[in-house]
């Protein structure tokens, strides 16, 4: 069916326009957050040949379509009508599924929203990062010319200023005063530009790097999610435009400076030991996060690590953890491409050589539930090979510059510093993966109902 008719579907199956609160997506998936699942024709959905999985996590519902989900989320909103595209409409009387949301799930569905907006920026730095790495090794660029230290400048903006985007983000998820977040989280990294030993109300203000911090600001904006309503509750409306910014960031100020600030920073220094630990124990424990990647991602769990990746950039400007997922997808790749020559059916040979071309120019999504899963061995094939690979990245200590899904034009996360040698050892443990994911597969064979 065309992708209009597609669009008309979907919404049938899941119950109809009254039913949908929110509607978005992403790279690969479009997500819903529904009233009632309970009218969701699941089994309608998966007869779906478009419709290569379904996920339901994290309060959403999401139907992996692949690369072409805009196309697809844009034919929606004429069957949608009067649903909001970027944040739920408002709450009916009628019981609805985040209630049920369990405490775990509500505060990671509150960590990986507000953290998503902010990745883009990520990427681009850690792109500009990578371009003035090449320019500097091959093109004779000086680092310690001014365009050099221009262009490092404007992408260490990303990470220094990270808690202001956060905010910003956090604070829209929560519909509470964005700019109010931002102006609290620029004053707290201002308050300590000058210097340490200041004090305010006689107390010596804590000394906490806030410049790159998350932590103090995911505790800080539920916070002032509950101040703001308060006062729109309680100040008269006359006064609301006026007091309620004031009285929000008079009260918000103090209680992050000597309150979430430190705690943030504690629980940000157990992330960082944390991620030190896991490099201590070197190819093991990436064997064991690269074989697991592909099953994290099927349950949605992939997005615990969110928070430490970008912790990890944030303090170090590098991260360890990402590169499990550098050896899952291109053995997933791998995998895909082997069911393609494998199989007899045309009907997986398109999919699986389509599927592994996806993978390695943009995301696995369409690998993963369109031919690892239904066939389950090249899945099994899949993780093996990821462990395999991940061995190597342990070893080698390969890490990124950057954060988002690796495949061949993200590889390009793993230049920075002085020298190639991390890329080019990330190239070589994706090769591996790829091949390895391909005779996995090829050797334990699958069948094809």
């Amino acid at each position: 069916m065309d992708n209009r008719e597609l669009a008309k579907t979907i919404v049938e199956k899941i119950g109809g326009s009254e039913n949908v609160k929110l509607y978005t997506h992403c790279i690969t998936r479009l997500r819903f957050i529904l009233k009632d699942k309970s009218k969701v024709d699941e089994e309608g959905l998966r007869q779906i040949k478009e419709i290569m999985g379904i996920v339901d996590r994290g309060g959403q519902y999401q139907l992996v379509i692949g690369g072409d989900v805009e196309r697809v989320f844009n034919e929606l909103p004429p069957f949608l009508p009067g649903v909001d595209q970027e944040k739920p409409v408002e709450e009916t009387e009628e019981q609805t599924t985040e209630e049920k949301k369990s405490i775990l799930q509500t505060v990671m569905s509150y960590v990986s929203a507000s953290i998503a907006p902010t990745i883009t920026v990520i990427v681009a730095a850690g792109l500009i990062n990578a371009i003035l790495a090449i320019a500097v090794q091959f093109f004779g660029l000086s680092n310690e010319s001014s365009t050099y230290t221009a262009w490092s400048s404007f992408a260490q903006i990303a990470f220094s200023y990270l808690p202001v985007w956060l905010a910003f983000s956090a604070a829209r998820y929560l519909k509470t005063d964005p700019y109010v977040a931002a102006f609290v989280t620029v004053a707290t990294i201002a308050v300590f530009s000058n210097g340490e030993g200041m004090t305010m109300f006689g107390l010596t203000i804590p000394t906490v790097n806030y410049s790159g911090a998350i932590v103090p600001v995911l505790l800080m904006v539920p916070v002032l999610a509950l101040i703001d309503r308060f006062l729109t509750k309680h100040l008269h409306k006359n006064l609301i435009y006026m007091f309620k910014p004031l009285i929000s960031a008079v009260v918000m100020l103090p209680l992050v400076l000597f309150v979430f600030g430190p705690i943030g920073a504690f629980v940000g220094t157990l992330l960082v030991e944390a991620c030190v630990a896991l490099m201590k124990i070197g190819p093991l424990s990436m064997a064991i996060l690269a074989a697991l990647h592909p099953i994290t991602v099927i349950f949605g769990m992939h997005s615990l690590f969110t928070p430490i990746l970008v912790n990890e950039l944030a303090t170090s400007g590098q991260t360890f953890v990402l590169c499990r997922a550098l050896a899952a997808n291109f053995a997933m790749a791998g995998a895909a491409l082997a069911v393609g020559l494998k199989a007899k059916k045309v009907s997986n040979k398109s999919v699986g050589v389509s599927a592994s071309i996806t993978a390695l120019l943009a995301a696995t999504e369409p690998a993963l539930y369109g031919v690892l899963i239904p066939l389950k061995r090249p899945l099994i094939a899949a993780c093996g090979a990821a462990g395999v690979a991940g061995i190597v990245i342990g070893l080698l200590g390969v890490h990124s510059y950057s954060m988002g899904s690796f495949n061949l034009f993200t590889l390009s996360f793993t230049i920075g510093g002085d020298s190639m040698m991390n890329f080019y050892m990330a190239c070589g443990c994706a090769a591996l993966a790829f091949a390895l994911g391909f005779v996995f597969t090829w050797l334990l064979g699958f069948k094809e109902d």
